[in-house]
């Protein structure tokens, strides 16, 4: 199943579920614009109990609206997984401490969330 957010110059959301995972992809400016999109792909993640990966290979910006939103993934007893965060991303995971309750895996295959 795959599910749409809105898309457009500011940023764009996906959720994918599949078979044991959820995953959510993230792109381009991600900011203020995006808040009630990202909200409720967040809360549609969390549902079921599944692993969350994050992909946030093709974001070029990200607010502090959009940190808070996937905060939430990790909230509880839940783990995010943030699969290649770019350097953006991982200076912001470190800066807000974010980075010391969600996992990063790195996989070394460098491709971007449009080339999985």
């Amino acid at each position: 199943m795959e599910r749409r957010g809105p898309v457009s110059t500011q940023g764009w959301v996906r959720l994918r579920r599949t078979d044991g995972l959820v995953r959510l992809e993230l792109g381009g400016e991600v900011d203020a614009v995006m808040e009630q999109a990202l909200e409720q792909a967040v809360t549609e993640a969390r549902t079921g109990g599944l692993p969350v990966e994050v992909d946030t290979r093709a974001v070029t910006f990200m607010d502090s609206l959009a940190l808070t939103s996937l905060a939430r993934l990790a909230a509880g007893q839940r783990t995010a997984v943030f699969v290649d965060p770019p350097d953006l991303v991982r200076f912001l995971l470190d800066v807000t401490r974010l980075g010391d309750v969600v996992q990063i895996r790195e996989t070394g295959t460098g491709a971007t969330a449009g080339e999985v």
